[in-house]
């Protein structure tokens, strides 16, 4: 898929344009800011077109990691070749309008293709993982939350090699980790650590951070298919 580089643009601003067609609608049919989250399954389904946009060769479903001494499962894993271009840079695009897929389908396909010694066979030093973890709404400070997903990251940072934890959300939350002092600290104390951030929106267009700092400062490159 080719990309073309549009502008630079404010978050701010950014996030106004993910967000508009659900706070249009949400003026013009009466709807209260609850109705407007997406569902864990519509981030899920966004997740995975993120990674496979972003050159991982296998995604799989569902995944308990237990090397740790906190064990967890991740709804959506990708895996690819470490020797390609990594994302790391703020990142906004438009998902392509034709994307589909068959869940059960490619899930027997890549059944059918792990190797004994890891999805790809070989020398899995080269590999890199991406794990996500699922929450639609950040609203409000959840220390339970917030305490999980920190037990998570160190977890992924002690016990995996060569791979990365994503936080996904709705593009709803920024608002909140933006302007709520307890979920701001939070989030760029994780992210601190390595914790990356993916904001999706209802067509699966998204913003990904590796920063706090890109998030609530310098304008981002905005890409559109």
């Amino acid at each position: 898929m080719q990309l073309s580089t549009n502008k630079m643009m404010s978050v701010r601003s950014l996030f106004l344009r993910l967000d508009h067609a659900r706070t249009s609608r949400r003026t013009s049919d009466n709807l209260g800011r609850n109705d407007l989250w997406l569902t864990e399954g519509q981030l899920i389904l966004g997740a995975e077109k993120f990674i496979k946009l972003s050159g991982y060769q296998r995604i799989e479903f569902n995944q308990t990691f237990n090397q740790g001494a906190y064990p967890f499962i991740s709804p959506v894993v990708g895996y690819r070749d470490s020797s390609q271009h990594h994302l790391g840079e703020p990142v906004y695009q438009e998902q392509d309008k034709d994307y589909t897929r068959t869940q059960n389908q490619e899930d027997k396909s890549m059944e059918g293709e792990r190797k004994a010694s890891g999805v790809f066979g070989g020398d899995t030093s080269k590999i890199t993982t991406t794990v996500c973890v699922i929450n639609p709404k950040i609203q409000d400070y959840d220390l339970g939350f917030f305490g999980h997903l920190e037990s998570i990251l160190y977890d992924v940072i002690d016990s995996y090699d060569n791979t990365n934890l994503i936080l996904v959300t709705d593009s709803l939350s920024y608002s909140s980790i933006t302007t709520k002092e307890e979920i701001g600290v939070s989030v760029e104390t994780l992210m601190g650590e390595g914790l990356h951030l993916l904001f999706m929106n209802e067509k699966s267009d998204y913003a990904f951070f590796e920063k706090y700092d890109d998030i609530v400062g310098k304008p981002i490159t905005v890409y559109e298919v």
